[in-house]
């Protein structure tokens, strides 16, 4: 029994480092490569590993996904993305499930196979969907942000979609019935989530604070409690009848609002990549090229249909919520395929003789051949979009104020050399959303390319201020080496702006009070911030210890670099002398 366990696994990985490899090295898509490998050896290829055999370890993929998905949100952040989130996303949800019942219904005249069907078919794969916006590097950019909120709000309604299934199965019809049974799922996912909040919030700093005392030395003890966190709330949302993605969602929730988040995402890292191509290879089992053949006008037209409805929905919807033609037609092309969810709706319908297994097995292939697509519509997407941007025509302050427009709480970087890059990374690692402006042509579009967030636009004129969102941000971070221009945003920032907090990098603090003065709220100094990592260095090396070499560069912080200040002075001195 254990040698078979170890040749399916042996077989998966060796399916997934060949297949793959040459993937990435004919530039296509990782998710491609694992699809293609498990079609290989799953079910209706060789048959070498089945999908009962790996479809656990894929499930575990998507609750690590979900859980790292959580981790990139704070409630705060998740309070200023609840336009996108429970208003474009309940709108995509809800339209394009009506649609598609009423095509079933109109079909079928079965109001139980409508309800599945489109409860299926509305819902995105994100799976798929977030691995292509991390290949891609578009996390932090407008795309990669309209895709997530759609995207939590899909993983939201599995939910209740979960709970009628097995009502329907059971001739579950009856109205007060399926009210009185979505009231009672309603009150135990209350229930769930609040036991989870509660606990997490009693229980968790604790827990990593102990934790941390001894996890200088050992890495093993904070992968173990990350894991313990994720397996532990996944499971008390599936005890209570729900989707073990949700628990692990609401935990990476939690954490994200913990010291520990980047301890724990660097602890789930190896394992949701690796369980996720495990999930993709398992979706690529189902993959039956002679049922495609077979069926293969069927397939294709409710394949393109699916991708032309969903398409035309959600680009119709992201327009009406403001965002340009190019980006919402970018996001409905890659929004556009099936999910992993109809995975399990459709399969536990045909066990409950709700679907019939022939109709089963094509909306899988439908499903699983849009998915297997969302790569290349991704692609196109990105293409037209870019497109479409170039001959609008729009004024630069137009293209800022349509790539921000959904922001509200977030960083603004004026000057995005070194310093604003090194900004924007830090605050990419907590999750939290900013936006660059700078006037170097070249800077900009390389760091574009890179999937960060920039504008070309001088950060100067009170126009690009206005586009860029001042007046819903929090921050404002002027990372430009020119005194003269730096005096002159924090002037047009304080007269117009006042309710942001300014931080400025500075070469010293010759002309702090100046700055101070004009509504500046902190200076750094780089010589002097530079001398004090170097001096916290030096004490480091002849073994003082870290708490105190911190509470020396405190001192230093606190009292604004005084004792650095005077020395800089009394050599002033001493040159005019």
């Amino acid at each position: 029994m254990e040698s078979n366990i170890l040749i399916n696994v042996i077989t998966l990985i060796g399916a997934a480092v060949f297949i793959v490899a040459i993937f990435k090295r004919l530039n296509l898509s990782p998710v491609l490569g694992y699809l293609v490998a498990g079609a290989f050896i799953g079910d209706n290829g060789m048959r070498v590993v089945t999908y009962e055999q790996t479809s656990l370890l894929g499930e575990l993929g998507v609750v690590f996904l979900l859980f790292a998905i959580g981790l990139e949100l704070s409630i705060e952040r998740l309070k200023a993305m609840r336009k996108y989130v429970f208003g474009l996303g309940s709108l995509q949800v809800l339209i394009t499930g009506l649609i598609i019942a009423a095509g079933v219904v109109l079909t079928t005249g079965d109001h139980s196979l409508a309800i599945i069907i489109s409860g299926g078919l509305a819902l995105s794969s994100t799976a798929i969907v977030m691995q292509v916006v991390n290949e891609t590097k578009s996390q932090s950019m407008q795309i990669g942000r309209i895709a997530l909120a759609i995207l939590l709000m899909q993983d939201f309604v599995v939910v209740p979609l979960l709970v009628i299934v097995p009502i329907l199965g059971g001739g579950g019809e009856n109205i007060e019935s399926l009210t009185y049974i979505l009231a009672n799922s309603l009150f135990k996912t209350v229930i769930a989530l609040g036991v989870i909040f509660i606990t997490g919030r009693v229980f968790l700093r604790p827990l990593f604070a102990f934790i941390a005392q001894d996890s200088h030395e050992s890495s093993e003890l904070p992968i173990a409690a990350t894991l313990l966190v994720v397996l532990g709330a996944a499971w008390s949302t599936e005890h209570f009848g729900l989707s073990l993605a949700l628990g692990a969602f609401v935990s990476g929730i939690l954490v994200a609002e913990t010291d520990f988040r980047v301890k724990a995402e660097e602890s789930i890292y190896p394992f949701k990549s690796l369980l996720l191509g495990l999930f993709f290879m398992s979706v690529g089992m189902k993959i039956d090229v002679m049922e495609i053949y077979n069926q293969m006008n069927l397939i294709i037209t409710f394949s393109i249909s699916l991708i032309l409805l969903k398409t035309l929905i959600i680009t119709g919807l992201c327009i009406l919520f403001g965002f340009n033609k190019g980006v919402a037609l970018h996001a409905g092309l890659l929004l556009s395929q099936g999910g992993e969810f109809a995975f399990i709706l459709f399969g536990l319908g045909k066990e409950l003789g709700v679907l019939e297994e022939h109709t089963a097995n094509i909306l899988l292939l439908v499903v699983t051949c849009t998915m297997a697509l969302t790569p290349l519509l991704a692609i196109v997407g990105r293409y037209i979009s870019e497109r479409i941007e170039k001959r609008m025509g729009s004024t630069p302050d137009q293209v800022i104020e349509y790539g921000a427009r959904d922001l509200k709480n977030h960083v603004i970087i004026a000057g995005f050399g070194k310093i604003g890059k090194m900004v924007a990374r830090v605050l990419e690692a907590e999750g939290i959303n900013y936006v660059a402006l700078d006037i170097n042509d070249e800077l900009v579009n390389d760091a574009m390319d890179n999937g960060l967030s920039v504008f070309k636009g001088d950060a100067s004129q009170l126009s690009t201020l206005e586009a860029v969102g001042a007046n819903r941000a929090l921050t404002f971070v002027v990372t430009i080496n020119n005194n003269i221009t730096v005096k002159k945003i924090t002037k047009i920032v304080n007269l117009n702006f006042n309710s942001l907090d300014v931080i400025v990098r500075m070469k010293d603090l010759k002309n702090s009070h100046e700055l101070y003065n004009l509504g500046v709220h902190s200076i750094i100094p780089q010589d002097y911030e530079m001398g004090l990592q170097m001096g916290g260095s030096v004490l480091k090396s002849i073994g003082v210890s870290l708490p105190e070499i911190n509470r020396i560069k405190d001192q230093f912080r606190s009292g604004n670099y005084i004792v650095a200040a005077k020395q800089n002075m009394d050599e002033l001195f001493e040159e005019d002398e």
